[in-house]
């Protein structure tokens, strides 16, 4: 065996056979970078880029002759500083990254004891983070969720974008930001138009229940939303213009400094729609019409103005913060002009107001300990002011009448604190938590005027490692809710790790929903609303299933990956808002509901093509299919996107595709009888083109929404809570061309 050994070296180097150069790719504590990327380029020939594997680890494939003459190599990973170094032997060479003051590492931490990687997060993590916004050109949390598996988008041209996850409702899923439950919502459903996505600098969704780490609400999924902190330069401006083609204008401005242990950012802009109907060609005039026969319009105009504040002071061990959000939302629904002569209209504005403000804490202690802590304070406000507007002079005079002006205010109070520790390499950690929620609303239409609910829990959960490569996590929350009585809920979940690809998770949980304020005693007739509260509610109870296999590998020029997941939810006395007649809605429970389904996926990234697809599956069955005998009633869905990037050109183009398959809805006729109703089937798609400029300052992208220019889409319902009836819901507004500009400025450090 030496003699071959010796024959194998002697013809190495008198031949120049090829060799492999090992390499590990380590952080500054000595842990392997999974998947960090190797750029190598010899004096004489033809370079390539390499992969590191799960461990940080790979070879090159060069002859001595080439790496005696020296070669060059550039390593460089997301949340690192890239390290460039020029190698002259054929030893084994080992490369150190430092972290990067200018973006983060990719980390999960909703629902984790301490910041991971989403490969070692015990539950199934998807995160869409800000270049995915830009390359998606989306301004809001709905643009962004719109080509996601498993998640359907519904609209309403009042109440805004609604979602469903794994077959259950908005309701049903809970809204963060930074950790902070997001409130006021319509239906049963946050607007996601109101989450304006600038200066978030990731979204982390995960499926299936967090119940016993963030409580009500969260029975299908949780949505966080991490906002933008650390500074990074000592100061920058960005400044973002987007506008379609339609009478859409976005501007909005980013500042951040950054000053010894000081991190601040700051974010204030405005999002205009001037309103849309199929019935307008061309560009929209801006100038106002005297008895304009077409002020009505099926997509209503929209103005947001928004801000946001984040104070960030960090120290060794401790690092605290402040973080204060303001929105001012107004849509105006302006009303076909009144017969005989079309002189009179009646207008109706909304107006929405929210203002956020929270405080946060964060303490890091020696092995592994940690504590974090939130104070928050959240106030919303919608009001609806109807107007007599004569329309021969524009003149308005507010309509005096009962229930033609109206306000509701809401206010969340929220204290959180969570203890855990976490020591690497130890076969059990742990984390102990409080999270007290208070909720408050006013209004003419809420019960008697003023109601509240308050839900104060406790919670813990411990991880066990009986092997190296399993993670076992029991977990329990207790809470204390003011009107229904709340059971204790345990969860489960699994990880298992069975080599360097796979990995399994699994997880169960049960939840439970109390009925909201608005779904307890919201009152709203009027000539286009009718929605009545239903203080009969009963609590929602649910058992969740979970389980995916996924399957990640680092090839010799790119990261392969691949997904199987399933899912099973059953949840008893489900709360929907159902049609009783025409336009009059209002709460009930439907029995016990049943969702199942599953998804599967793939995607290849090489750093210049990046290519995911997958396809998935949602059946539901309720009270209503077991009366009449039915099966499970599915839904598919399927979806595709491929990215090429020139990077030395600076050029990207990406295209986004996703068919939706048809989707079960209840009505109630006769204010007896519930009865099921449906849509049709749709296709979305968008693409775009992105330049980057002037040393990547200026960046420009223009594109296309909907290429297949999809307006209204079939449906066997009688129409949303503020239409007017009909056989079809609105999707979007069509094929729309659009444009971004982009421009960051930095100050260099001194």
């Amino acid at each position: 065996m030496r003699f071959a050994h010796l024959v194998i070296a002697v013809l190495f180097v008198g031949g120049g056979l090829r060799a492999q150069l090992s390499f590990s790719v380590v952080d500054s504590a000595g842990s392997g970078v999974p998947y960090a990327h190797v750029a190598w380029q010899p004096i004489e020939g033809a370079g390539g880029l390499i992969v590191a594997d799960a461990l940080g680890q790979g070879v090159i494939p060069v002859d001595a002759t080439s790496t005696s003459k020296g070669l060059a190599v550039r390593v460089s990973f997301v949340g690192f500083e890239s390290v460039i170094d020029t190698v002259y032997d054929s030893d084994p060479v080992r490369f150190i990254l430092k972290p990067s003051s200018q973006q983060l590492r990719e980390v999960v931490i909703t629902g984790q004891y301490a910041p991971s990687s989403p490969e070692k997060a015990v539950q199934r993590v998807r995160i869409i983070d800000s270049k995915q916004f830009q390359r998606m050109a989306a301004n809001n949390l709905g643009d962004a969720l719109r080509n996601e598996l498993n998640i359907q988008l519904s609209q309403d041209n009042i109440l805004g974008t609604s979602l469903s996850m794994q077959g259950l409702g908005g309701q049903n899923v809970k809204l963060l930001i930074d950790g902070v439950p997001v409130i006021g919502r319509q239906d049963g459903n946050i607007d996601l138009a109101q989450i304006d996505l600038t200066s978030i600098e990731r979204a982390e969704i995960i499926q299936g229940p967090l119940s016993v780490n963030y409580g009500t609400n969260a029975l299908a999924g949780t949505i966080n939303l991490i906002t933008r902190k650390g500074a990074g330069q000592p100061a920058t401006l960005k400044a973002v213009a987007y506008a379609e083609h339609i009478g859409r204008l976005n501007t909005a401005v980013t500042a951040t400094r950054h000053w010894r242990n000081n991190d601040m950012v700051i974010t204030a802009g405005r999002n205009f729609f001037d309103g849309w109907d199929p019935r307008e060609k061309g560009l929209p005039t801006y100038v106002p019409e005297l008895a304009d026969s077409s002020r009505f319009q099926q997509w209503k105009p929209r103005e947001q103005y928004f801000g946001r504040l984040n104070y960030r002071w960090t120290k060794d061990r401790w690092s605290l913060g402040y973080k204060g959000e303001g929105m001012h939302d107004r849509i105006t629904n302006r009303g076909r002009p009144r017969q005989p002569y079309n002189e009179t209209a009646f207008d109706e504005v909304y107006t929405t107001i929210r203002f956020d403000n929270a405080v946060f804490a964060e303490g890091k202690f020696a092995k592994g300990r940690r504590l974090n802590a939130l104070a928050a304070y959240n106030k919303y406000s919608r009001s609806r002011n109807t107007w007599f507007r004569d329309l021969t002079t524009l003149d308005g005079l507010m309509v005096g009448a009962a229930g033609a002006q109206d306000t509701s205010r809401f206010a969340l109070a929220n204290v959180r604190a969570v203890f855990s520790s976490a020591p690497d390499s130890v076969r059990l950690s742990y984390e102990l938590g409080i999270d007290l929620n208070h909720e408050a609303g006013r209004g003419q239409r809420i019960g008697d005027g003023e109601e509240s609910i308050g839900d104060y829990a406790l919670f813990a959960s411990a991880e066990y490692r009986p092997t190296g490569t399993v993670v076992v996590r029991p977990g329990l929350r207790y809470a204390y809710n003011t009107r229904y009585g709340a059971p204790v809920i345990p969860s489960l979940n699994v990880r298992w790790q069975l080599n360097q690809g796979f990995t399994v998770r699994a997880s169960y949980a049960q939840g439970f929903r109390a009925p909201s304020l608005k779904e307890l005693y919201f009152y709203f007739v009027d000539v286009n609303h009718d929605i009545v509260g239903n203080e009969d509610l009963a609590a929602e109870r649910s058992h969740s299933l979970n389980a995916a296999l996924s399957y990640r590998h680092a090839k010799e020029k790119g990261v392969y990956t691949s997904e199987l997941s399933m899912f099973y939810n059953t949840v008893n006395d489900l709360i929907s808002l159902a049609q009783l007649s025409g336009t009059s809605y209002t709460y009930i429970n439907v029995g016990q509901y049943t969702t199942l389904g599953g998804s599967i996926g793939a995607g290849w990234d090489n750093g210049h093509w990046m290519i995911s697809t997958g396809a998935a599956i949602t059946g539901r069955h309720d009270d209503l299919a077991v009366a009449n005998d039915e099966p499970y009633l599915f839904s598919p869905e399927v979806r595709a996107s491929v990215t090429k990037q020139w990077l030395r050109k600076g050029w990207s183009g990406t295209v986004f595709w996703k068919w939706q398959g048809r989707v079960s809805n209840y009505v109630t006729t006769n204010n007896i009888d519930v009865q099921r109703a449906f849509i049709a089937p749709y296709s979305m798609a968008d693409a775009s083109l992105t330049k980057r400029i002037w040393k990547n300052k200026l960046g420009i992208t223009a594109g296309c929404k909907d290429l297949f220019n999809v307006r209204n889409v079939n449906a066997s319902l009688a129409g949303g809570a503020h239409t007017a009836g009909g056989n079809s819901v609105p999707m979007t507004t069509g094929r729309t061309a659009f444009l971004r500009i982009e421009l960051e400025l930095q100050r260099a450090a001194r």
